[in-house]
């Protein structure tokens, strides 16, 4: 790790590119080519660790160009993730490859505690849980680091990371977030406990905002803990416990129940919430991950703050960013992938409801971000509440005119379906990445276009069969997302919500244009040599990279 690299290759330019644009004060340049580049060179995630490894003072002399490197390192390691999400079993080999790599390098002595809260926060910022290994090697580095002689004094470290972020709880808890990633998540349950108990005001808001940990562990912990100081809490903070009460798993509210009766038992009156408000909401496309993200706009006196909150079955992300002025704001909008339409709050309060509510029935716990964002617009009293499908359906239905419900104009709408002129730019990163059907495209590579034409019936009469429901729920959100923006009819909201019926009728999947389309630019995306396939991130992931 410690040679020169005998020529520059592709990583060590978007690396530089990068660092330039950070010394500069300039968001990271994270464009097509670099999402292309990254999509398909993954195993370059170890060129990316090795450089910033080398440059990354103390052992190295150049701090910007280790951080291009670490930036870099995030964005392959995202879309490594991503293709994990799409159950590709390669690429959660090759993470886990990678952490293996990392945590030998941690036992040989080649990186010290510094870079490795660097691999650490990239790893977090990727959503990719640290491995038993790299937790272990973390560990094992940070107890022989330790000072033998003289003890950790506790405060004075909480004090130290609460003053470099303002007092501020949510960047405070974000970058413990960042820091401990790779930790045990032993070590990381006595640090939550610590935190509550420590005596330390601002430490114990920290605490508080751990019961949206993304480790039932942490969160158990932390609940405990609190129920022993739920007497010293403060109003702001039984507000929080209240409001995030209902959006943790069903089996965890008693515990913050508890803590509640006890604060108001001593007294303790729930806060009101500041205020706030929001100017401007809109919503991105759902991408064929079923993927979407709410971009909102907020007054910060005479600057804006702009919010986001991703969807990806279940609440994905959450932010708030720091006062910008409104022409930074509107050329990081004007800069996102994909359309994105203004839809009203309750738009927004249904879809985060819906979305709460998955995350609560499969045991998780949204990000404290979501917290954030509320308290940003002035309050939300967002309960867990999934869209019924069917229900959902004949609400949209009932709006149809009736002619367009006629079989003879049911049947001609399914066959051009695919030609309907709103979903041009939609439509694009609708396609299958599923590993069975990937293979079997892999198998049929090569063929001509009557070949593609059989490959696309078959996928569409075999192995999308039973995806036939995500694409018309799909089909159902991309209408209600559409007739938000489009009341009078002006866009294909009403066409939309007969293609998502007839899917769940059971409709042959054949006789609609519009699945025929998705067939064929599955099988055009799943070609090798199509990088349509590297930058098919959700336009959600687009929000955030270019904000944060």
């Amino acid at each position: 790790m410690g040679r020169a690299q005998p020529k520059s290759s592709p990583t060590d330019e978007h690396a530089r590119r990068i660092a330039r644009a950070l010394a500069t004060g300039r968001p990271p340049p994270l464009d097509d080519d670099l999402e292309r580049y990254c999509g398909s060179s993954p195993r370059e995630v170890f060129a990316a660790f090795a450089g910033a490894a080398r440059h990354m003072p103390p052992g190295g002399k150049d701090a910007a160009l280790a951080l291009g490197y670490v930036v870099l390192l995030q964005r392959l390691l995202e879309h490594l993730r991503y293709r994990t999400d799409c159950g590709h079993a390669d690429a959660a080999k090759l993470i886990a490859e990678f952490q293996a790599h990392v945590a030998a390098q941690v036992a040989a002595g080649r990186v010290d505690d510094g870079m490795l809260a660097y691999v650490g926060g990239a790893l977090h910022q990727s959503k990719i849980p640290a491995s038993p290994a790299l937790a272990a090697a973390t560990a094992k580095l940070a107890a022989d680091h330790a000072p033998a002689s003289v003890p950790v004094d506790v405060r004075a470290a909480l004090a130290g990371m609460l003053e470099s972020c303002g007092g501020d709880p949510f960047t405070a808890v974000g970058m413990l977030a960042e820091a401990t990633h790779a930790m045990p998540v032993e070590n990381r349950v006595t640090l939550a406990g610590a935190l509550a108990l420590c005596g330390v005001p601002e430490a114990r808001g920290v605490a508080v905002l751990l019961l949206l940990d993304e480790s039932a562990q942490v969160r158990g912990a932390v609940a405990a803990a609190l129920a022993q100081v739920a007497g010293a809490l403060t109003p702001t903070e039984v507000r929080r416990l209240i409001a995030m009460r209902n959006w943790r798993p069903e089996r965890e509210r008693g515990k913050i129940d508890a803590i509640v009766r006890t604060a108001r038992a001593g007294g303790i009156e729930c806060a009101c919430w500041d205020a706030g408000g929001v100017e401007k909401l809109a919503a991105t496309a759902i991408d064929g991950a079923m993927a979407q993200a709410l971009v909102l706009v907020s007054p910060a006196g005479r600057k804006k703050r702009m919010s986001s909150i991703l969807f990806k079955g279940g609440i994905a992300d959450a932010w708030s960013g720091e006062p910008e002025p409104l022409r930074r704001l509107e050329a990081t909008l004007a800069g996102m992938h994909g359309p994105i339409l203004a839809v009203s709050r309750a738009y927004v309060d249904r879809t985060v409801a819906h979305h709460l509510a998955i995350g609560s029935e499969a045991g998780q716990a949204p990000p404290f971000g979501l917290l954030q964002v509320a308290e940003t617009i002035g309050g939300a009293d967002w309960q867990p509440a999934r869209m019924d499908f069917a229900e959902t359906l004949a609400g949209l239905m009932s709006d149809v005119p009736k002619p367009m419900c006629e079989p003879a104009a049911v049947a001609s709408l399914l066959r051009r379906s695919g030609e309907l002129a709103d979903l041009e730019v939609v439509a694009q990163p609708w396609f299958e990445d599923d590993p069975a059907i990937a293979e079997t495209v892999e198998r049929a590579r090569g063929g001509d276009r009557a070949d593609r034409a059989k490959l696309a019936a078959y996928l569409l009469a075999v192995p999308m069969q039973p995806h036939r429901h995500k694409w018309a729920e799909l089909f159902l959100r991309t209408a209600l997302w559409m007739r938000e923006a489009s009341p009078s009819g002006d866009l294909c909201w009403r066409e939309l919500a007969i293609v998502a019926k007839a899917l769940a009728d059971g409709r042959d999947m054949s006789e609609i244009g519009l699945m025929r389309d998705i067939a064929l630019r599955t099988i055009a995306v799943l070609d090798a040599a199509d990088p349509a396939r590297h930058s098919a991130f959700f336009p959600g992931e687009t929000v955030r990279k270019r904000a944060r």
